[in-house]
């Protein structure tokens, strides 16, 4: 299995860039306790990163082997998740399974990865929000490209639709909480 990191987007209403962000009270930047999760599942984690987070992202994850950092590439850049699926899926030339996390949750736990890596063509769902960046999926470059030749840029959809991924279903709490906005979301429920 990938693991699949999105650690690509522009952060504006966090108003600084969310995968080098450290939160308060928890022991590493929000990428590196996201590849160190999915590294307990998967036997390789592409993170993709943007041009402006792209150096510092390296710097922070070191030399890891099983580690490779990328970033969106042309035609399909610049389209959020879907791009960065685009990009990890053509590091591939046949079909793989990917377990994608969003660099914005940084208190998911590894047994719901855990969970989340045992059942294929799933994402996490809650009472309050379908999280469609948190999901498992398999899936080539192929069909990645011909969805988004359609200008088919919605997760998810691409998600349920494409990769016929159901929901799997826990309680809110604060693990599935992402941080949108900065001082928001920041306290962990134990």
């Amino acid at each position: 299995m990938i693991g699949l990191v999105y650690a690509g987007g522009n952060s504006k209403r966090f108003g600084q860039d969310k995968a080098t962000y450290q939160v308060p009270g928890l022991p590493a930047s929000n990428i590196q306790l996201a590849v160190t999760k999915l590294e307990l599942f998967c036997s390789r984690v592409l993170v993709c990163a943007n041009s402006h987070n792209e150096a510092q992202i390296k710097q922070l994850l070191g030399t890891d082997a099983l580690v490779k950092v990328i970033c969106d590439v042309h035609p399909f850049d610049h389209h959020g998740p879907l791009s960065a699926i685009f990009a990890a899926t053509a590091q591939f030339s046949n079909s793989q399974d990917y377990l994608s996390v969003a660099v914005d949750y940084p208190y998911i736990k590894r047994a719901t990865l855990n969970c989340l890596a045992h059942t294929p063509q799933s994402y996490i769902a809650t009472s309050k929000h379908n999280h469609y960046a948190l999901a498992h999926f398999r899936i080539t470059n192929y069909q990645v490209k011909q969805w988004l030749r359609n200008d088919n840029w919605r997760l998810h959809t691409f998600i349920t639709d494409i990769c016929g991924c159901q929901p799997l279903i826990y309680k809110s709490t604060k693990e599935f909480s992402n941080l949108n906005y900065q001082g928001v979301n920041q306290q962990h429920e134990k």
